[in-house]
């Protein structure tokens, strides 16, 4: 087994997985197939349970939750004004992919911000803006526990409002 000081989780702590989201950390486990055994974090979602490797575990695949701090720095990013993505439709789902596997809290709100920003947006991306809300949202509310659901909704759509109203205000003074 691994010594407790070596571990970079703890039994209960919260985790964000790049892919699966938030979770927590339920136990640590021995698994392996075949003789060739393993140590794991068991981590346990609202609707699944997934295993990473203690040894693999400062990969870019799992954190911890990111500090209040972190979500005001990121409502900042969303109220500017939005970068364009690329009009053409596979250029663009691309660009998003890359962005959303960066999975840094400010590489996702800037994501968030981008993606509302378009006007004219694919059925696949609006699923992709509400992905990234909600997982934006269920980190914020594990990070501080004055934050609600519908709380944390109200200041993502203001900041997304705002920063639409910047480009728009942009746009005609380039006319």
């Amino acid at each position: 087994m691994i010594a407790k000081g070596n571990l970079r989780f703890n039994i209960g702590d919260w985790v964000v997985h790049f892919y699966h989201g938030i979770g927590r950390v339920k136990g640590i486990v021995e698994k392996g197939i075949n003789g060739n055994k393993k140590i794991y974090y068991e981590v346990k979602t609202n609707d699944f349970t997934y295993w990473i490797p203690i040894k693999d575990q400062d990969s870019d695949h799992i954190k911890p939750i990111r500090s209040k701090i972190k979500f005001e720095n990121a409502l900042i990013l969303m109220r500017k004004t939005p970068e364009q993505i690329s009009q053409f439709y596979k250029a663009r789902k691309k660009q998003i992919h890359e962005r959303w596997l960066k999975g840094d809290l400010s590489s996702r709100a800037k994501l968030l911000r981008d993606i509302n920003g378009r006007g004219n947006r694919s059925f696949n991306e609006k699923d992709i803006l509400e992905k990234i809300k909600q997982t934006f949202i269920n980190e914020w509310i594990i990070s501080d526990e004055t934050m609600t659901r519908a709380k944390a909704n109200i200041r993502i759509n203001t900041a997304l409002k705002e920063s639409v109203r910047k480009s728009r205000i942009l746009k005609n003074t380039e006319i």
